[in-house]
């Protein structure tokens, strides 16, 4: 597993990951205007390789772009899909490239990618793929997705309580990294999994 950090590493890793790709690329899109790696999806066509976009519906004050990409990612061969509409948003950003697994918190713009603290991961654990393979044709198709019980953590449908595992499962140290933290319930197990920690690492810690 790699891990990519904003705005240290650009959008270059995304770019070389599309640029070495052999033979597929699907990627999720939510806001995008990043030149660089749409002319890499457009070349990425015209060598052969097969490439899948799945484009949001809407986001706030972006839907007249996301409907311009559409159209240019069509004129370049890019299989298209569009997300239902059955949630306020489908806010993924993630792509899968030869069977490597790319699940980014930022989305493909200046601002996010040059202009933002935020993180990505890169990973090729094959359940994780997987998993991935199958929400990306479930929101392709506008299929109801059946999440595994792997720790790919999707909204709405397994978030809640895998996030929720993952705090009770914590023993020595919890750091949690969210500018909108904003779950009650989350916060109050949270907070006792600190209090927890605090005490057991009181009992262990010898007295000055």
């Amino acid at each position: 597993m790699k891990l990519i950090i904003q705005p240290d590493d650009g959008v270059t890793p995304l770019v070389q990951a599309v640029k070495a790709a052999k033979k597929t690329i699907d990627i999720v899109i939510f806001r995008f205007d990043r030149v660089e790696l749409e002319k890499a999806l457009e070349a990425a066509v015209a060598r052969g390789v097969v490439v899948r976009a799945l484009i949001a519906h809407t986001n706030r004050g972006g839907e007249k772009s996301l409907r311009k990409l559409e159209l240019r990612l069509l004129d370049a061969g890019v299989t298209v899909a569009r997300t239902a509409d059955d949630l306020p948003r489908y806010h993924g950003k993630m792509m899968l490239i030869d069977g490597t697994l790319y699940v980014f918190g930022f989305n493909y713009t200046k601002l996010d990618i040059e202009k933002s603290r935020s993180f990505g991961i890169v990973t090729d654990a094959a359940k994780l793929v997987k998993d991935a393979s199958e929400l990306f044709e479930a929101d392709c198709t506008r299929q109801a997705y059946k999440p595994s019980r792997d720790q790919l953590v999707v909204s709405p449908e397994n978030s809640r309580e895998l996030l929720t595992e993952f705090i009770q499962k914590a023993k020595k140290e919890l750091l949690i990294y969210d500018a909108k933290v904003i779950r009650p319930e989350q916060l109050q197990i949270a907070t006792g999994v600190q209090a927890a920690i605090a005490a057991h690492n009181a009992a262990v810690t010898p007295a000055p």
